[in-house]
């Protein structure tokens, strides 16, 4: 028992064991899966809300993927916060993890290079999400605008749906 303990306790205070340091703010891990391969290429839950420094764990399930930013670094237009850094995982196979850490407040979009054409896009937003910015299209696929725009719909409906008062 004690040595599981010491266990536990080692990596939550060793960088890079996947740990964070004692006297940090509190972070969650959300899980993404990446699934398909080709048309059916798809990331679940599409559209996640987060808090800053929380931390998104990016599982490929199957296919080959990347989880790559709307950015200029990446050929594309911006449509992330205008202060955060851009982000590209490079490209993952099955049983492939790959962590993304939010530190800024905003709306990040972000895609599958290799099946971005056929609307394998996804949306995080980090904070409040009373608006969605209008950000630009630019050369995106009409696909992954779809999977964007309506998948968000879906998450705002789900969000601010009232639930009755039961008594």
């Amino acid at each position: 028992m004690i040595f599981s303990a010491f266990i536990a306790l080692f990596f939550c205070l060793v960088p890079g064991t996947g740990g964070v340091w004692a006297g940090t703010l509190q972070t969650d891990t959300v899980t993404v899966s990446v699934k398909g391969s080709g048309a059916d290429a798809r990331f679940e839950p599409a559209v996640i809300q987060v808090q800053p420094g929380d931390i998104i764990k990016f599982s490929v399930r199957e296919g080959l993927h990347t989880v790559t930013a709307y950015h200029p670094n990446n050929r594309r237009p911006l449509r992330i916060p205008e202060n955060a850094e851009p982000f590209d995982s490079g490209l993952l196979k099955p049983g492939d993890s790959w962590y993304l850490e939010i530190k800024s407040e905003g709306v990040y979009d972000y895609f599958c290079l290799p099946h971005e054409r056929m609307g394998h896009a996804g949306r995080i937003v980090s904070g409040s999400a009373e608006s969605i910015p209008d950000y630009e299209t630019g050369p995106i696929p009409e696909a992954a605008l779809h999977k964007i725009n309506s998948e968000t719909k879906i998450f705002l409906t789900n969000k601010y749906q009232l639930i009755p008062n039961r008594k």
